[in-house]
């Protein structure tokens, strides 16, 4: 049965599930769920903020789900109905197909998402991984993201691989030879900039249960994304293992066609509490302009998004 599952075994996946539920009550939200219909199977979202309250979608990283997801943007909840779907094929709630990262599959997929939800055009806000699969989906369908706020984001572009493999995928296995906290520390160092107990609480159970997704995210082309007008906001971490800002920040210039807000933070992949704060911060004034329809124009009247990113 789990030769085709994202989790190495039944009690892998009972454990990932269980600390899954734990972590979203943490989180002190009130929030329903729901399930959905793909092309590529089920899947679980979350979804949290006044029923009146204008929508966001916010897609977490990879080989991550929606409570870590939330945990990091649980300030938009204040003033927006959130949607948080649980990516396919990675450890949460939905269908466990493994979608190919390079095809378009992803966007496919949350074109679909939206299409259960009922949301025709709304802006969507992710980090990490998620960002490669929100650009996939402004590339086949511009029209149903409203405006993109990307975070440390996967899909324009990523730093040197061999790097990432030594400081990263080897001390991975080193934990599952012998999971110590010490070990588990020196796994993630190279992604965060404070230590986060929660981040490590769940990086514990899922280097332990599941199956990782090691390859990377597609990205993205001027050419796939000349159609995707939406205003789009970028955040990149200087020292970000992945997707450093001195990479990520001109390509993203070249490639987005209303880039409107464009940061370098310092920091990790991970931020620290007082980086997240400051971009929930961008993100939130980012989200009200688009939903007034003032962030349309490249650069030149979202001076005071840019101010309170930098602070």
């Amino acid at each position: 049965m789990y030769r085709s599952s994202v989790y190495k075994s039944q009690n892998g996946e009972t454990e990932m599930l269980a600390l899954y539920d734990r972590q979203l009550k943490r989180l002190g939200l009130e929030y329903e769920d729901r399930m959905v219909v793909t092309r590529f199977g089920a899947t679980h979202v979350v979804i949290a903020g006044a029923r009146d309250a204008p929508p966001v979608v916010a897609v977490h990283g990879g080989n991550g789900n929606t409570p870590l997801n939330l945990s990091l943007f649980r300030p938009l909840v204040a003033g927006h109905r959130v949607y948080a779907p649980d990516t396919i094929g990675h450890p949460g709630k939905s269908a466990q197909t493994r979608l190919s990262p390079s095809d378009g599959s992803y966007g496919k997929w949350l074109v679909d998402v939206l299409d259960g939800l009922g949301l025709e055009s709304v802006p969507v806000v992710a980090s990490s991984y998620g960002a490669s699969i929100v650009l996939q989906t402004a590339a086949m369908a511009p029209q149903r993201v409203s405006g993109a706020a990307l975070c440390v984001p996967s899909g324009i572009a990523h730093g040197p691989i061999l790097p990432m493999m030594c400081r990263l995928v080897v001390p991975w296995m080193l934990y599952g030879l012998r999971p110590t906290r010490k070990r588990l520390l020196q796994a993630f160092a190279p992604m965060m900039t404070e230590v986060d107990e929660e981040f490590l609480e769940f990086t514990d159970a899922m280097l332990r249960h599941v199956k990782m997704e090691l390859r990377g995210p597609r990205e993205l082309s001027k050419k796939e994304l000349s159609g995707f007008s939406s205003p789009t906001l970028v955040i990149a971490a200087q020292d970000d293992i992945f997707f450093p800002a001195d990479r990520v920040l001109p390509r993203a210039d070249e490639i987005l066609p209303n880039l409107v807000v464009s940061e370098s933070i310092a920091g990790k992949h991970l931020p620290s509490r007082e980086m997240l704060r400051q971009m929930n911060e961008a993100i939130g004034l980012f989200l009200d302009k688009v939903g007034q329809g003032e962030a349309t124009t490249r650069g030149a009247s979202n001076k005071g998004i840019e101010q309170n990113a930098r602070r």
